[in-house]
């Protein structure tokens, strides 16, 4: 799939996530478990979450993964549990949308990075995704919608 990718200006979006490091392979079970935890301790607290589930890549080794999942908030709700209050960075991002199964976003990433080298951009923060689309067992997975965002100067 080829990607289009652009640059956009966003504006700081507070989240209540959480932060996981696994192997690769554990990405998939685990996020839906910490998604389902962090909506649940967003919604204990009388809000809802104000966009799609998200997650930040903190670090990647080609074997485990430092990743932060959650949901963008209006406003954040009191931490605790292991769910804390924090904040997408605003200003100019890089970004792509990729359409297909979770297994091929390493090509949007490698697209991306390609990218970055390509126009000389520098990166200023860590990369982020935002998940469009709900899998359930009836989504055909070639149309699932994520949108690849990452912070650049």
């Amino acid at each position: 799939m080829p990607y289009r990718i652009e640059t956009k200006e966003v504006k700081p979006q507070p989240v209540m996530s959480a932060r996981v490091n696994c192997r690769v392979g554990e990405v998939g079970p685990l996020l839906k478990q910490f998604l389902l935890q962090v909506h649940a301790h967003i919604e204990k607290h009388g809000a809802r979450p104000s966009g799609p589930p998200f997650t930040r890549y903190h670090g990647y080794t080609g074997t485990q993964v430092d990743l932060e999942v959650g949901f963008p908030v209006s406003a954040p709700v009191p931490a605790g549990e292991g769910i804390d209050a924090g904040e997408l960075p605003g200003g100019t991002v890089a970004f792509t949308v990729h359409v297909g199964p979770y297994e091929e976003l390493p090509k949007a990433h490698d697209a991306m990075d390609a990218w970055m080298r390509e126009k000389g951009k520098v990166s200023r923060g860590d990369q982020w995704e935002y998940y469009w689309t709900v899998p359930d067992e009836w989504t055909d997975r070639s149309a699932f919608k994520t949108e690849l965002l990452w912070p650049v100067k």
